[in-house]
């Protein structure tokens, strides 16, 4: 089990648990899927107990490899297909053979794949992730791929506060399910698992010179004339095309237009003649007409493309003078791995942004309009990743906001967190605090009690609630309030919450021997909520249907 442990490591502070008795099917994909509270952030700081029972098949575990130092000592690709019956592990196994990879392929809990990396001691994040970017190609898998450490920088968010970006589930639960293969595809047990990764331990340097060298391999072969240029085209150019002449004329062009800016044209149907198959369709007259079409053509790369995607080489493009760090239209900086963290009524989000030094940093957005709306948006990815980007026509900030969406991954919040839960605890300690012995203190703020309710000056509790970091206004706070004391039995008869009132202090003036003046703003608390067990508050939306048409 300490070997586990070792190879296992990430982050400490906070470990992911999942209820897998509690999963089930996706009747289309066949991906496993969790309903809330079975699937999250435990909010506990990892212990060997918790391995055990993982290993023991009490509880299964996730870990996020990258520290809050920004190391790691593995790394995964999560290969998640559409249709999961439809997964060739066998072209994968052949594929790490065939080109001497230093991946151990394990079961997924779903019935995907994932490719492991382990180093010999804990390494920059961002090389672990970099290494496995620079691998995807030979598996012709695209380089939106699900990568851990999916984060490389673990920053604070907007409350100071360190994030936790995303946790990986480990294998071995039960010790004989999410097991590696061997390259037959055989079950590995356990002990071996183990001695397997033993052997297969990189350095940092090592990683890079393996990735290096598949590269050049790879590319080997390719045209000349893109040695400065896209190497997926490069590595397209090694034989004659008869599938996906389109986008890779496309791509040439864009990549023509930069390297022979006077000449372009007559490079693009040359290029048709050298990569491509002809046939009654592809005629020297069809490239002809696209190139007309493509005349006042602005647009970049299309790295994304079903056929430029298995093939790209991100990490060497970037270096190249013609790459895809040349294409004069800036975009947007890539925002990828979406969380949502289902607090009610008000969501956050955390999502990841590169920035200019290449590592992966979260960004927290603490409401949707942070989200939907362009400026704010930039403005948030300028004050968290130091990147500004640039303005975008609404239609195309939409088109990228709904990609985004497409991708989220909804997380309920770790217990104690909710905002009613936040809000319910200062509550119950404001009323038990200072008391109120004096006019002049139950004025101030301090507590007055009689049997059933406790009073006190809503501004002055509020007041406190916003030195405390809480971020809603004075009516939602208010609003909230009277939810608490909402019942699933519609009992009435129950006292409940009442706002700006005029409440007197009991007894008379010690001079005057008048009764004491009433002090305007109070609210009044039934105390029999907090003499209850603490319960789960549910949690409804704060407005009418009014408020929200």
């Amino acid at each position: 089990m300490k070997d586990f442990i070792k190879y296992f490591t990430g982050l400490q502070r906070n470990f992911g648990f999942c209820n897998i008795k509690n999963g089930y099917k996706d009747p289309d994909t066949g991906k496993l899927k969790f309903n809330p509270g079975d699937y999250g952030w435990s909010g506990k700081l990892i212990t060997e107990e918790d391995y055990n029972q993982h290993l023991n098949g009490t509880k299964s575990i996730g870990i996020q490899p990258c520290n809050d130092n920004g190391l790691a000592c593995f790394g995964a690709i999560d290969i998640d297909p559409k249709v999961y019956k439809n997964l060739d592990i066998k072209f994968y196994l052949d594929t790490i053979q065939q080109k001497e990879l230093p991946l151990i392929p394990i079961k997924s809990k779903s019935g995907g794949l994932h490719l492991y990396v382990f180093t010999k001691e804990l390494i920059q994040a961002k090389e672990i992730k970099d290494f496995l970017e620079q691998v995807l190609f030979l598996f012709k898998l695209p380089i939106t791929t699900e990568i851990f450490p999916k984060q490389t920088k673990l920053n604070n968010n907007t409350d100071d506060q360190k994030v936790n970006g995303n946790f990986i589930n480990l294998p071995y639960f039960n010790k004989n399910e999410r097991v590696a293969l061997d390259p037959s595809g055989k079950e590995i047990k356990l002990d071996l698992f183990l001695k397997v990764i033993e052997m297969n331990l990189m350095t940092s340097a090592r990683l890079k010179e393996i990735s290096d060298n598949i590269i050049k391999l790879e590319l080997t072969g390719g045209a000349e004339e893109f040695k400065d240029g896209p190497p997926c085209l490069e590595i397209l150019s090694k034989q004659k095309m008869d599938d996906g002449r389109d986008r890779f004329l496309y791509n040439y062009m864009v990549f023509a237009k930069k390297k022979y800016a006077d000449d372009w044209a007559k490079k693009v149907l040359q290029a048709g003649r050298n990569y491509f198959e002809f046939n009654e369709t592809w005629t020297d007259d069809y490239i002809k007409k696209k190139i007309k079409n493509w005349e006042k053509d602005t647009k970049g790369h299309t790295c994304n493309d079903q056929l430029l995607a298995p093939v790209c080489v991100k990490s060497e493009c970037v270096k190249r003078k013609f790459g895809v760090i040349s294409d004069k239209k800036i975009d947007w900086p890539m925002m990828t791995n979406l969380i949502k963290v289902d607090f009610k009524p008000d969501p956050e989000y955390y999502f990841t942004v590169a920035n200019k030094t290449g590592h992966s940093v979260i960004v927290h957005a603490k409401n949707v309009t942070q989200l939907r709306d362009q400026k704010e948006l930039g403005s948030l990815i300028m004050a968290q990743v130091n990147v500004l980007p640039p303005p975008i026509k609404p239609l195309d900030f939409h088109a990228l906001i709904n990609a985004l969406l497409d991708t989220v991954d909804t997380v309920q919040p770790a217990p104690g967190t909710r905002p009613m839960e936040i809000l319910k605890k200062h509550l119950k300690e404001y009323i038990n605090g200072t008391q109120a012995k004096t006019y002049a203190s139950f004025e101030s703020g301090n507590v007055l009690k009689d049997e059933v309710y406790a009073y006190f000056v809503y501004d002055e509790f509020y007041n406190e609630l916003k030195e405390n970091g809480w971020r809603k206004d004075s009516s939602r706070t208010s609003h909230m309030i009277q939810k608490m004391f909402e019942t699933k039995e519609k009992e009435d008869s129950l006292p409940k919450p009442e706002f700006g009132k005029k409440k007197r202090f009991p007894g008379k003036h010690k001079k005057t021997g008048k009764p004491y003046p009433g002090v305007n703003g109070c609210v009044s608390i039934p105390l029999y909520l907090f003499d209850k067990e603490e319960e789960d508050i549910e949690e409804t939306a704060d407005f009418t249907e009014e408020e929200i048409v």
